[in-house]
Formats: structure tokens, C-alpha cells, sequence
């Protein structure tokens, strides 16, 4: 049961929870449920999408929704009722599951707990939500109590309790319940973000984010230009901009035409090739949870610089990275100096090796494994 997949409206949206349905169908069959309303106009009525490969069946069905008040209140019933009919549905077809697996608690996890009380099903929840600190702006704190009374049941009626971070998890133990806690990393295709070698010259950093004001991009411009203005030669890709107001702080920054190239987003595929074809990998965000991105710099070999915010310090070590302070640019023009001088010291191999050990679909889909069957029956 899934508060966020991608599908058809919404092709980003929690990519990194179906790359964990990948890895777990590697050992179990896994039956995904999703139930989205579309404010686009996308969608006329309802549909349904269901695919099929291997262990994963995903099931997702949009319906249509009005962005007003009302619309939002009556969504919220339609949603309700939609996700009951396919559980009943799938249940009809298939029987009991032995096990559901919430991927993000709120609001698909409402239904583990029905589905706990009504059939005796036991429940595993998975948290990717960074929203248990003070630094982002809708954080859990600032919730309704409606909000934080349903996360709480779902969190204490789990028989388990996963995060991507011991960061987050610390977070929901101190702001939501007291619960133990397993991490299971993001999931990383190691089929695409692995180490190619480089053939490029000039030295290349590669930053690949969303580009919100959290991730800090315009730190990175500037940092970047402090580099060169040191003497040093180098490129910086920009991977995820979907607008032209980062071109315009590049500009006004006075960087040098061909020294920065702005790729928009772009497919994951094409992500990877970017990647490998760099020889350094810059996050400078105020808060992270577990970012997917530096997993995949590090399965491709890339060293990395990162700020030393939330869960990103448990991703890395100093034989893979250079960590600095929140905003500190002048720290991150240092950092990238020193990558420059001293990337000889980074074993670009041994880092994507040591990566892939971590978070490939193997080695993540047979940790969920294990924790399915040490579930009681229902």
C-alpha cells in the first residue's frame, strides 16, 4: 500500500518506492496498490493501470479531482472508497495476502490498520518522508492533529518499523512514538549507475537534484565560480532544472559561458551516463533524508561532496567524500579545490563496489526478505 508511486501523472513521484517493490519481487510476489486523484484535467474519470513483471504486479488506478475545498474533502471519501474496493478486489482474487508492506504512512497505512483488525494481516511501514525536523517548512510539528493522531496508529500498530535513514527514524522516535526501527537503504539500479571509466579531460562536477531552494543549486553557482576564479579549470553540470532562472544566476554570476551546462530533466537512464562521465558529485542542501542521488554518484564511482545534514553523513565515508556545513560556500569551493588537487586519492572502483554491496536490488530486495519472515502469520 503506497501513499506515493509514479505513474502517468505524476512519473517522479516516489520513483525510490518502486525501486524498493523491484528489490523486494526479486524474493517475494509483491502486489502494489495505489490510488491517486489527478487536478490536471489528465484524467476524465477513472482508470486503471495494471503491469505485470516477474514477482511485481502494480496496480494504480487516478481518478479525477477537483483542486477547490469541496474537491479536496469529497477526494479524500473517493480515495477511501476506491482503495477498498481494490483491496476487496485483490483479496476475491488472490486471498489474504501474507503481509502488507505501507510505503509511506500516511495516508495508505490507514488501510494496513483496517486490514489488520478485519483479517488479522500483520504490517511493515517504510518512512522516506523528511519531514521530522525543524528545517522544513510543513515539518510534523506543524501538522493538523488529525494528521498526527493517524501517523501515530499507524506507526504503533506496525509490526515493524523501517527507514531509509537512522536520521528520519531518530525523528519519528522523537516527534511521533517510540518504536524500534530497521534501516533498508534506497535502492540504487546497478545496472545503469555503475563505474564506465571517463574519458573526458577537463575535470567534471555533476550536481542532480530538483533544484528547490533546499537543494541550494544557486550556492553551487556561486561556489563554482570562487573555484575558477582560483585558477582552476573545470566544467559543472547541472542535471534537473526546469526553468531558465538558474541560467539567469549563472549569468548575473559572470561564469563563463561553457563552463556550466544546464540539462533540465532528463531520463533516468541519461542521469547515469551523466554521471560516469563526471569525476565528482556536488549536493549542497539544507536538509536531506537519504538521498537517492548520492547512492547512484557513489554505484558510478563518483566521490562526493555533500553537506553534513540529516541522514547523508550515514551514506558515506572519507574514502568517498568531503562533507561541510549547510551554506557554507566558501567550505564547498575549498572542497571542490581539493577534489581537483587530490582526486588520484579516490579509488573510483573500490567506491562503486563498496556502493554496489549496499544498495543494489539484491542486497536490499533480500533484506525485506528476511524481515517478511520473521513476521508473525496472520
Amino acid at each position: 500500500m503506497c501513499s506515493w508511486y509514479p505513474g502517468k501523472t505524476e512519473p517522479f513521484n516516489g520513483d525510490f518506492i518502486q525501486r524498493h517493490a523491484r528489490a523486494a519481487s526479486l524474493f517475494n510476489d509483491i502486489y502494489v496498490i495505489h490510488v491517486t486523484g489527478d487536478a490536471t484535467g489528465k484524467i476524465s474519470g477513472t482508470e486503471e493501470d495494471t503491469r505485470k513483471s516477474g514477482g511485481l504486479t502494480e496496480h494504480i488506478i487516478y481518478f479525477k479531482r477537483s483542486s477547490t475545498p469541496w474537491g479536496r474533502l469529497m477526494a479524500h471519501y473517493r480515495w477511501l472508497a476506491i482503495s477498498r474496493k481494490a483491496i476487496r478486489k485483490y483479496i476475491t482474487e488472490n486471498g489474504e495476502p501474507a503481509a502488507v508492506h505501507v510505503q509511506v504512512p500516511f495516508k495508505a497505512g490507514m488501510f494496513a490498520i483496517w486490514m489488520k483488525k478485519r483479517f488479522g494481516i500483520p504490517y511493515v511501514v517504510t518512512e522516506h518522508w523528511g519531514i521530522y525536523n525543524d528545517v522544513e517548512l510543513l515539518n510534523y510539528s506543524g501538522r493538523s492533529k488529525t494528521f498526527k493522531r493517524v501517523t501515530r496508529s499507524i506507526f504503533s500498530g506496525a509490526e515493524k518499523f523501517l527507514s531509509v535513514s537512522k536520521y528520519l527514524a531518530e525523528g519519528v522516535n522523537r516527534l511521533v512514538v517510540k518504536k524500534n526501527y530497521e534501516v533498508v537503504p534506497n535502492v540504487v539500479d546497478t545496472n545503469l549507475f555503475f563505474y564506465a571509466g571517463k574519458n573526458e579531460p577537463a575535470f567534471r562536477f555533476i550536481h542532480v537534484s530538483n533544484m528547490v531552494p533546499l537543494k541550494n543549486p544557486a550556492g553551487i553557482l556561486r561556489a563554482f565560480r570562487n573555484l575558477l576564479e582560483r585558477g582552476h579549470a573545470a566544467e559543472l553540470v547541472m542535471v534537473g532544472n526546469t526553468d531558465q532562472s538558474l541560467q539567469h544566476v549563472a549569468d548575473e554570476s559572470g561564469l563563463p559561458e561553457r563552463s556550466v551546462s544546464f540539462k533540465g530533466e532528463i531520463p533516468y537512464e541519461e542521469v547515469a551516463k551523466e554521471m560516469q562521465s563526471a569525476d565528482c558529485f556536488v549536493l549542497f542542501s539544507q536538509i536531506e533524508n537519504s538521498p537517492c542521488v548520492i547512492g547512484e554518484a557513489l554505484c558510478c564511482g563518483l566521490p562526493v561532496i555533500a553537506t553534513r545534514v540529516g541522514g547523508i553523513p550515514e551514506l558515506v565515508d572519507v574514502s568517498a567524500a568531503l562533507l561541510v556545513g549547510a551554506g557554507d560556500e566558501a567550505s564547498l569551493a575549498d572542497s571542490m579545490e581539493e577534489m581537483i588537487k587530490n582526486q588520484s586519492r579516490y579509488d573510483r572502483k573500490k567506491i562503486a563496489e563498496n556502493a554496489k554491496s549496499k544498495f543494489s536490488y539484491a542486497v536490499v530486495g533480500k533484506k525485506f526478505d528476511e524481515i517478511y519472515n520473521a513476521l508473525p502469520a496472520g
